[in-house]
C-alpha cells in the first residue's frame, strides 16, 4: 500500500508529452497568440478568444496585425518585424473595444520564438487586460490632483493676499504722508510688488498650459542659447560666473516660450541658492536618443528632505529676497517638471548640503520623439 505521506516521484520536462505544454499554453491566463515569419497566426488560445471576440478557427491563418487598432498597427508591425529579424523583445499598450463594446486597456509583449538549431519560427505574442490596474492609477491620479489643486488655491491666495495686503498698506501710507519722496519709494515697492505677482501668474500659464501650438516651436539649442542672452545680466549682477559647454545635439523641436520658462527657472533657483555669487555650468550633449540640458551651481545645495520635495507646487525654504518680507512662492520647479514632462522628456535632480547641485533634463529626439503611429515603415 503506498504511504499517503510521500510525495509522487516528479516528472523530468523531457518526459512531459507535448499535449501538456499545449495545454499549458491554451489556458494561460494571458492571451497567447503565435505566429510564423510572414505574421500569419498559427496559435491562438482560449483567453486571445476571451479579450478579442474571436475563435481559433476564425483568426488561425489571418495577419496578427488585424487585431491590432488601426492606430497602432504601423507600430506593432515595426515590433513585430524587429522579433522575427533581429531578435528583438518588444512591448507596449493600447486600447480598443472588446465584443461587447465595452473600452479595454491591453499590455503587449512581442517576443522572437527559436528552435533549438537557432532558426527563427516566428514571433509570439502576449496580451494582458490592464483595464482594471489603469482605471486604479486614474483614480488615485485624479485624487491626487483633487487634493494638490486644493494646495495650490490655498497657497496662491496666501500669496497674493500678501502682495495685494502690501501694496494697498504702502499707498494708504503715502496718501497720508502727502510727501513726493515716500510717493516715490512707495511707487517702485508697488512695482516690484505687481512684478512678483507677474511672475507667479507666467509660471501658473505654464504650468497650466497642456498644449502649445506648432507655430511655437524652435530647436532646442536655439532656444536656450535665446534663453541664456537673456539671463546673463541677471547672473552678472548676482556675482555668478557663468560656464558654458554646448556641444552639437540633433535638431530638436520644442516649444520655445515653456522651455525659455524652463532655463529662465533654474537659472533663478541657481542664482538664489548663490547669495553670495558662484559659478554656474551650463552643459548640454547627445544622450541616449535625445539631449542632456545640466545645470550645475554651487550654492548651499539641498538635504534629503528638500530634494524629495523639489518639484512640489509652492514649497520652498528659500529665505525671502533681500528688501522683502514675503519669501519666494516655491514654484519655479513645479513648472519645470510639468513642462519636460509635457513635451516628454524627464527632470533629475542631485544635491548636497553646501556642495551645490545639479539639475539634468532629458529631451527625446528622433524616433523616440515620436508617436507609435509616427514609426517608420520596417524594412
Amino acid at each position: 500500500m503506498a504511504d499517503p505521506d510521500k510525495a509522487p516521484p516528479r516528472s523530468h520536462p523531457a518526459d512531459l508529452p507535448d499535449e501538456y505544454y499545449r495545454l499549458v499554453c491554451q489556458h494561460a491566463g494571458a492571451a497567447l497568440i503565435a505566429t510564423d515569419t510572414d505574421l500569419k497566426i498559427r496559435f491562438w488560445n482560449s483567453s486571445a478568444h476571451r479579450v478579442f471576440g474571436a475563435s481559433a478557427a476564425q483568426m488561425l491563418g489571418t495577419s496578427v496585425l488585424s487585431i491590432m487598432p488601426g492606430d497602432h498597427r504601423r507600430a506593432a508591425e515595426a515590433l513585430l518585424q524587429r522579433a522575427v529579424r533581429h531578435r528583438e523583445a518588444s512591448q507596449f499598450e493600447f486600447s480598443l473595444r472588446d465584443s461587447a463594446g465595452e473600452p479595454r486597456d491591453l499590455a503587449v509583449v512581442m517576443s522572437p520564438i527559436i528552435d533549438d538549431h537557432g532558426v527563427t519560427l516566428g514571433a509570439s505574442t502576449w496580451v494582458r487586460d490592464i483595464t482594471r490596474r489603469v482605471e486604479l492609477a486614474r483614480q488615485v491620479g485624479l485624487e491626487r490632483k483633487m487634493a494638490a489643486l486644493g494646495e495650490m488655491a490655498g497657497a496662491l491666495a496666501h500669496h497674493f493676499n500678501n502682495i495685494l495686503g502690501g501694496v494697498v498698506t504702502s499707498v494708504d501710507f503715502a496718501l497720508a504722508a502727502n510727501d513726493p519722496a515716500v510717493e516715490h519709494r512707495v511707487m517702485s515697492q508697488t512695482a516690484r510688488s505687481l512684478a512678483r505677482a507677474s511672475r507667479l501668474v507666467d509660471n501658473l500659464l505654464a504650468f497650466a498650459e497642456g498644449a502649445h501650438r506648432e507655430s511655437d516651436l524652435g530647436d532646442l539649442t536655439e532656444v536656450v542659447l535665446q534663453a541664456i542672452d537673456v539671463v546673463e545680466p541677471e547672473l552678472a549682477q548676482a556675482n555668478v560666473s557663468l560656464q558654458l559647454d554646448l556641444r552639437a545635439v540633433p535638431v530638436t523641436a520644442v516649444p520655445r516660450g515653456p522651455m525659455i520658462t524652463v532655463v529662465f527657472n533654474l537659472v533663478h533657483n541657481a542664482v538664489e541658492a548663490m547669495r553670495g555669487g558662484g559659478e554656474l555650468r551650463i552643459e548640454m550633449f547627445e544622450l541616449e536618443g535625445g539631449s542632456l540640458l545640466r545645470f550645475i551651481d554651487t550654492g548651499c545645495g539641498m538635504n534629503e528632505d528638500v530634494l524629495d520635495r523639489a518639484f512640489e507646487p509652492f514649497y520652498s525654504t528659500k529665505p525671502a529676497p533681500q528688501g522683502q518680507e514675503e519669501r519666494a512662492p516655491g514654484f519655479g520647479l513645479a513648472v519645470v517638471h510639468a513642462i519636460v514632462q509635457e513635451v516628454g522628456g524627464r527632470v533629475s535632480v542631485a544635491s548636497q548640503p553646501g556642495k551645490g547641485t545639479t539639475f539634468e533634463i532629458w529631451i527625446p529626439s528622433g524616433l523616440d520623439a515620436l508617436a507609435p503611429e509616427q514609426l517608420p515603415e520596417p524594412d
